[in-house]
């Protein structure tokens, strides 16, 4: 099997969550959300929010 990665940019009340969950569930994929983040803090020793804020578009605009 392929190795699949889609990715649903959101904002709050869009209902991206939901939508994402359905359509890795028709595919039959797994769906990670906040997970990914958890599971990347615990790799790297990182604190989740440093993560969060590495994957922040425009971040890095500054240097």
């Amino acid at each position: 099997m392929k190795n699949r990665v889609i990715t649903i940019s959101r904002e709050f009340g869009s209902g991206g969550y939901t939508i994402g969950k359905k359509v890795a569930e028709k595919l039959g994929i797994p769906c990670y959300d906040s997970e990914i983040i958890q599971e990347m803090a615990k790799e790297t020793g990182f604190v989740p929010d440093y993560i969060k804020f590495l994957h922040t578009p425009g971040w890095s605009s500054g240097f």
